[in-house]
């Protein structure tokens, strides 16, 4: 064969006898040489184009007959490889039956690399890599792969491989003397696992993200069950006809390699230190005083104000360290944060902002999401193959290693309880319809709020202003309350900055929305995500170099340690607060906000690329703390920090109110001829103890309510 062939000659001129006399040998080599390395428990034998064409560059054509002619270069090096297989361990029947079993799979192709939306007819046959999320996934089922055939007429076997899901196999005899069609043995037959997905181009390979995404179906062999993730996949484009009686085909790709694409942080981080000059920038602005402060306004320009919150929501982008369990069990290094704001404040373009940041972000309203939208969803639907169970990956799955923006979180109450358990484990459990997996959902949550009454109450606390159940809130890390208080001087720079942004986005001469300069360092977007994702990986300690351009293993990277100083100060406004709460005080605080300290103060030694977490750091962590439990957990009443006030419970002063009141009713009960507690004496009776008539109201409401008083008729009552 001539090697400089076109692509249409390699395609309609391929022969298996003179390619395997061209080629056979040096294949043969390779495979022997490489075969011990392989494990074949999956029944998957890898023939990496890249490394082979590595050892043998001057047959670099065989690449164009892979990548042209996929199945029958695929059927040619299989028959290299059986060969082989039975020169090394032997042709006894028990070895034929395992290396018949065995298939090809092609990986690191090279040169045909193509996006979703570009797979098209004229790839039909050929092979493809391209990368994607995986938004649906069928059961695993059994595919008929190597078909045996026996001739009733004169006993004759043959075997064919199956490449075509949608036609039943059928063969004719080839003994000259016979030419019958033979019967399909299912017995003697081989089987592979199947599993059908599809998969979604992700919005940052797209030209035009606000376009609607291209997916395409993906049928892989050999699947152990693949449910979520985006995924590297080499694959041949085939074609399965939609009506009989037209000639319309739809496109969908063969595979039996899909492998977990490489976290997009990761990628990104070598691409960084490739970069020597990017390197000493990312360095030389670590170094600057107060750069947590500047970069976290630059996050988000377009909203004036609000300093400590772009702060926090700056350091949740870097993440708290990564730590391990002596039985390998993660830690969560991910902070939760809650806005709840008054309309107008710019909460839906802080989550848009963050959601855009990097491709692993999500966003979701809650106006327009399911629960299973956004944790994982196991549905009836039509396939081509299994009994129609597949299973949807939601917001939390595809945010997983980023961040998972909830607007509107309290819209609709049912939806909550489908988020607890991905805050809190950091994974979705999927058990239905014969599908029970485990989906990774390790992602910082970034959720927003109105008041349910539409703006806030000034006569109620932050909490019993929103709709949102106890065990959830206390999920977060942080809440803030965002409030528009009308204040002439503020309101002044908030018009004069809504102007100029638009006139800025009228004009394309962008000054605050445009790049920063830090003392002759220009930081546009790309700049500060470099930033973000530099300190995330902690890629400024050099130890860790060298693990990024291997195989990362995460318990060997790196990571600022918390140094004495700063441990004693954590520690002791950790035990001062405690201290507040003894007796019959309300709690200040619990260990959660104990290790939200911890994690917010590794965040802000990260975000400057230090080496340790030192006294600033944990300061900077319990400042905003402190920020948030003055607005959510300070009683005013009793001039204490209550953190039942800030997971949704009643605090302590009301809950003393509540039990004096049961306390009076008691009381009547036990001195009036009829056993009942009369309103107006309770009212009466509570005054003496600084309780107002309408907070005795509110208090009777609530505990009937709950059940511990009951009216037996109006304006009387009795304990339950």
């Amino acid at each position: 064969m001539d090697t400089y062939l076109n692509s249409n000659e390699i395609i309609s001129n391929f022969d298996e006898k003179e390619f395997l006399e061209k080629y056979g040998d040096k294949l043969k080599q390779y495979i022997k040489k490489i075969i011990f390395s392989q494990d074949f428990r999956e029944g998957i034998f890898e023939f990496d184009i890249s490394d082979f064409l590595s050892s043998y560059p001057e047959i670099c054509e065989i690449n164009d007959y892979i990548v042209l002619n996929p199945t029958k270069v695929e059927s040619a090096i299989r028959y290299v490889f059986k060969e082989s297989y039975l020169e090394l361990f032997g042709d006894n029947e028990t070895i034929k039956r395992e290396v018949e079993k065995i298939q090809i799979a092609f990986i690191n192709p090279i040169g045909c690399y193509k996006r979703i939306d570009e797979i098209s007819a004229g790839d039909i046959n050929k092979l493809v890599k391209f990368e994607g999320n995986i938004i649906k996934a069928a059961k695993v089922c059994a595919l008929l792969k190597r078909a045996c055939f026996v001739c009733k007429n004169c006993g004759n076997i043959q075997y064919k491989t199956i490449n075509d899901y949608f036609s039943f196999p059928k063969m004719m005899c080839n003994n000259k003397n016979c030419g019958q069609e033979m019967y399909l043995d299912l017995e003697s037959s081989t089987y592979v696992n199947i599993q059908e997905l599809e998969i979604q181009q992700p919005i940052d390979l797209m030209k035009n993200p606000d376009d609607p995404p291209r997916s395409i179906r993906a049928f892989m062999e050999n699947s152990n069950g693949i449910y979520s993730g985006r995924v590297d996949v080499v694959g041949t484009v085939m074609k399965k006809l939609t009506r009989p009686n037209m000639p319309v085909f739809e496109i969908y790709i063969k595979t039996n390699h899909i492998k977990l694409n490489e976290s997009y942080q990761k990628i990104e981080v070598r691409d960084i230190l490739n970069k020597p000059d990017l390197i000493e920038v990312l360095n030389e602005l670590g170094s600057k005083k107060g750069i947590v402060d500047i970069l976290s306004q630059y996050l988000i320009p377009q909203i004036k104000g609000y300093d400590i919150v772009k702060k926090s929501i700056f350091l949740q982008q870097i993440k708290g360290c990564a730590k391990f369990l002596p039985d390998g069990a993660p830690l969560r290094r991910d902070s939760h944060i809650l806005l709840i704001t008054d309309p107008g404040i710019g909460k839906s373009t802080m989550l848009r902002k963050i959601a855009r940041l990097f491709p692993q972000n999500a966003y979701a309203s809650v106006t327009t999401a399911t629960g299973g939208g956004l944790t994982a969803n196991v549905v009836r639907e039509s396939t081509e193959i299994g009994d129609g169970w597949v299973v949807k990956p939601g917001v939390f799955v595809r945010a997983n290693g980023g961040t998972a923006c909830i607007d509107e979180l309290t819209v609709d109450r049912n939806v909550m309880r489908y988020i607890l358990e991905a805050m809190e484990s950091q994974t979705i459990h999927v058990n239905k319809g014969g599908i029970n997996v485990k989906l990774p959902a390790k992602c910082a949550v970034l959720a927003a709020c109105n008041p349910k009454r539409g703006r806030f109450d000034p006569n109620l606390g932050v909490i019993e202003q929103i709709n949102v159940p106890s065990p959830l809130l206390s999920r977060f890390d942080l809440i803030f309350p965002l409030k528009d208080i009308p204040d002439r001087k503020k309101d002044e720079e908030i018009a004069e900055h809504i102007l100029n942004t638009h006139i800025e986005t009228a004009t394309g001469k962008y000054k605050i929305l445009g790049p920063l300069e830090i003392d002759g360092i220009v930081v546009d977007e790309n700049i500060l995500k470099n930033y973000i994702i530099y300190a995330r990986t902690c890629a400024y300690f050099e130890e860790n170099t060298a693990l990024y351009f291997g195989e990362v293993d995460e318990k060997k990277l790196k990571n600022p340690v918390i140094t004495p100083s700063a441990k004693k100060i954590i520690k002791n406004y950790y035990m001062n607060m405690r201290k507040l709460g003894e007796g019959d005080n309300p709690i200040p605080v619990t260990a959660r906000q104990l290790e939200a300290a911890i994690r917010i103060s590794e965040m802000n030694a990260k975000a400057r690329l230090s080496k340790k977490v030192e006294d600033e750091d944990a300061k900077v962590a319990i400042g905003i703390i402190e920020e948030c439990l003055n607005q959510v957990a300070y009683d005013p009443e009793t001039g204490k920090y209550d953190i039942g006030k800030a997971m949704g419970q009643l605090p302590k002063s009301k809950i003393d109110k509540m039990d004096r009141i049961l306390d009076i009713i008691r009381e009547l009960c036990a001195l009036s001829d009829d056993g009942l507690a009369n309103e107006d004496d309770i009212i009466e009776k509570a005054e003496e103890y600084h309780i107002s008539e309408k907070e005795v109201e509110d208090i009777l409401e609530k505990l009937k309510k709950s059940a511990e008083i009951y009216s037996p008729k109006f304006g009387f009552y009795r304990i339950t």
